[in-house]
C-alpha cells in the first residue's frame, strides 16, 4: 500500500517517537532509588528497530547512546531473533558485547504489535556498584574485567510477566547495597513497560504501516543529510590527529589514540588503526564505546533539525585494530574506557575535524569525566557507594565563548546536589566553585573548571578516582591557548598530597578529597 504524508506529519511522528524514548526516561528517573540515576540523571533511553538499529532517542548520555544499538544486536544475536519474545525482557552489561563499562547496565524490552516484532525499547543506567574489588566497580589499578565487577551476559529478567528472581537474588548477593540496585532495576523494568504502551498508542493511532513508512523516510532524509556534509570533504585526502591519554594508572606512560579521516565516494572513513596496543589498566575502550564517540562528532556537525537514527551514521566507517586501546580483546579491564578514554576519542575527533571544518568545530574541552568513587559503611553500619562525575570547562569556538562548569561531549549528566549528598552519605562538601582563570587564552576563551572538595564522616572509605588532562592540558584551536589542567588533592592530617590522574586507596574519618577541573581550551582567529 502506498501513503503520502506531509513534512509536518513526518516531523510529528518523529517528535512523538522521541517523546516515546523522553517519557520511559522520566519514568526511571522518577522511579529511582539511588541519587546518581534520580538525581544525576546518569541513564539514556532509546528505541531500536526489529533489527537493533537505532530509530529514535532521548537527549541523555551520548556514550551511551550511540553504544545502545550495539548492545541490543548482540542480545538478538545471542538469542536468536526467532527466539525473541512477546513478554519478554533481557538484562545485559557485558562491554564486549555491545555494552560500555559494567556499571552501565542496559534493559531491553522487544515490542511486539498485531503478534509482528516491530522494534525494541532501552534504556542504560550507570549502578554505583554492581560488585568487584572496590566499592564503585570502577578500581584504579591492574584489573581483569570480572574483577571490575559482575558480568551479566545477555539474560531474561522477566518472561511473560515473570521476574526471574533466581537470577536477581544471585545478582545482588553479589554486590554492595543490594536494596538499592533492586529499586534501580526495577524502575528501569518498569519504564521500559511504560515505553511499549507508548509506542503501541503511537501505532494504534497512525497504523503500523504509516509509521514505518515515516520512519524509513526519516532515516533516508538524515542519511542525505550526513551525505551532504561529507561531500563537502575532498576525496582521498587524509587528515589526520593523535591525542594522548596521561597514562593507564598502572604506568606513567602516556597512551596515543590516532585517527586518520578521509572520504572514499559518498563514505567517511575513521581508522583509528595506529592507536596504541591496549593497556594492563582499565581504560581500554571497548568498541561500541569508540563507535558512540566517533558518531557523536557526525551528531555535532549535522543540522539538529534532522533525526538522530540509524540513517545518519550511514555514511560513517569505523575502523579499528583488534588488541588496541579502542577495541581491546577480552578479558581486559574497561571501567574508565567509558568514561575516560571516550572523552579522549571525541578530542582527536573534534582535532581532525577542526582541519576539515575549523569554523564549525570547538576548542577541546576538560577531556575527562572526572570519577570520583566513595564506597564503605556509614555510622549505623549501612554500606554506601557515592559516585559522580565532575564538570569541567569547555572548548571555546567562533563566535563562542561557554559558560563555566559544564559536562561535556560524553557525558550530560547533573552533579549531585550539595543537599542530597549530604543527606543520603556520610560526607560533608566544604567547597564547590568556580575556579578562575582556567580556560584557554583567545578571542574566545576557554570557560573555567571546578573545585569540589568532600570530606568522609564515616570511620574510613575506599576512594577510586579515574580522571584525565592532569598531564596533558586541553588544547587550543587556531592559536587559542590550552585550559588548565586539573588535579586531584588528599588533605590528610593537616598536609595535602597530591594524587594521581587514577588511584584507588584507603582513606579515614576526617580526609577531605578536593577535585579541581580542568578549563576548557581557547580558539584565536587567523
Amino acid at each position: 500500500m502506498s501513503f503520502k504524508f506531509s513534512l509536518i506529519e513526518a516531523q510529528v511522528i518523529n517528535q512523538s517517537l522521541k517523546n516515546v524514548a523522553l517519557e520511559t526516561g522520566i519514568v526511571l528517573q522518577r522511579s529511582a532509588f539511588s541519587p546518581n540515576i534520580r538525581d544525576r540523571l546518569d541513564f539514556s533511553s532509546a528505541i531500536m528497530d526489529h533489527k537493533g538499529r537505532l530509530i529514535a532517542q532521548a537527549e541523555h548520555i551520548p556514550v551511551h547512546l550511540g553504544a545502545m544499538p550495539e548492545g541490543v544486536k548482540a542480545l538478538i544475536k545471542h538469542f536468536g531473533e526467532d527466539n525473541i519474545r512477546d513478554g519478554d525482557i533481557y538484562i545485559a552489561n557485558n562491554p564486549y558485547l555491545g555494552g560500555t563499562h559494567l556499571p552501565d547496565i542496559s534493559v531491553v524490552k522487544p515490542i511486539f504489535f498485531d503478534r509482528t516484532l516491530v522494534g525494541y525499547i532501552a534504556n542504560r543506567c550507570h549502578h554505583a556498584d554492581v560488585g568487584g574489588v572496590v566499592p564503585g566497580s570502577m578500581p584504579s589499578g591492574k584489573y581483569t574485567l570480572e574483577e571490575e565487577g559482575f558480568v551479566i551476559n545477555p539474560t531474561i529478567l522477566e518472561r511473560d510477566g515473570i521476574l526471574n528472581q533466581e537470577w536477581l537474588d544471585y545478582f545482588l548477593d553479589n554486590i554492595r547495597v543490594p536494596n538499592e540496585r533492586k529499586g534501580d532495576i526495577q524502575a528501569q523494568l518498569a519504564s521500559t513497560k511504560i515505553g511499549e504502551k507508548k509506542f503501541h498508542a503511537l501505532l494504534k493511532k497512525y497504523s503500523l504501516d504509516r509509521v514505518q513508512k515515516i520512519i524509513d523516510f526519516l532515516n533516508k532524509r538524515s542519511r542525505s543529510a550526513s551525505l551532504d556534509l561529507v561531500k563537502t570533504i575532498p576525496e582521498n585526502e587524509i587528515v589526520t590527529y593523535t591525542d594522548y591519554m596521561d597514562n593507564d594508572g598502572v604506568t606513567e606512560e602516556p597512551i596515543a589514540i590516532t585517527a586518520e579521516v578521509q572520504r572514499k565516494g559518498d563514505k567517511l572513513i575513521v581508522d583509528y588503526s595506529k592507536t596504541d596496543p591496549q593497556v594492563e589498566g582499565n581504560i581500554n575502550a571497548p568498541y561500541a564505546v569508540t563507535l558512540s564517540a566517533t558518531y557523536y562528532i557526525l551528531r555535532c556537525l549535522v543540522s539538529r533539525d534532522y533525526a538522530t537514527n540509524y540513517g545518519l551514521y550511514e555514511t560513517l566507517e569505523v575502523i579499528t585494530k583488534k588488541g588496541t586501546l579502542v577495541d581491546p580483546l577480552p578479558p581486559a579491564g574497561v571501567a574508565a574506557g567509558n568514561v575516560e578514554t571516550s572523552q579522549r576519542i571525541t578530542d582527536v575527533m573534534i582535532g581532525s575535524f577542526a582541519q576539515l571544518f575549523p569554523d564549525e568545530v570547538p576548542a577541546a574541552s576538560s577531556g575527562t569525566m572526572n570519577n570520583i568513587i566513595i564506597g564503605g559503611t556509614n555510622p549505623k553500619g549501612v554500606q554506601f557507594t557515592y559516585y559522580e562525575t565532575i564538570a569541567g570547562g569547555i572548548g571555546a569556538g567562533k563566535d563562542y565563548t561557554p559558560p563555566n562548569a559544564k559536562h561535556s561531549h560524553m557525558t550530560n549528566t547533573r552533579n549531585t546536589s550539595v543537599e542530597v549528598l549530604e543527606r543520603y552519605y556520610p560526607l560533608r562538601i566544604h567547597e564547590y566553585s568556580i575556579i578562575p582563570n582556567t580556560g584557554g587564552s583567545g578571542k574566545w576563551q576557554g570557560s573555567n573548571g571546578v573545585r569540589r572538595s568532600v570530606e568522609l564522616l564515616a570511620e574510613k572509605a575506599v576512594l577510586s578516582i579515574q580522571s584525565e588532562r592532569r598531564e596533558h592540558s586541553p588544547f587550543g584551536l587556531l592559536g587559542g591557548g590550552t585550559g588548565s589542567k586539573g588535579r586531584n588533592i588528599l588533605r590528610q592530617d593537616g598536609e595535602s598530597i597530591c594524587l594521581p590522574s587514577k588511584i584507588t586507596k584507603e582513606i579515614k574519618k576526617g580526609d577531605i578529597v578536593i577535585i579541581e577541573t580542568p578549563g576548557g581550551g581557547g580558539y584565536e582567529v587567523d
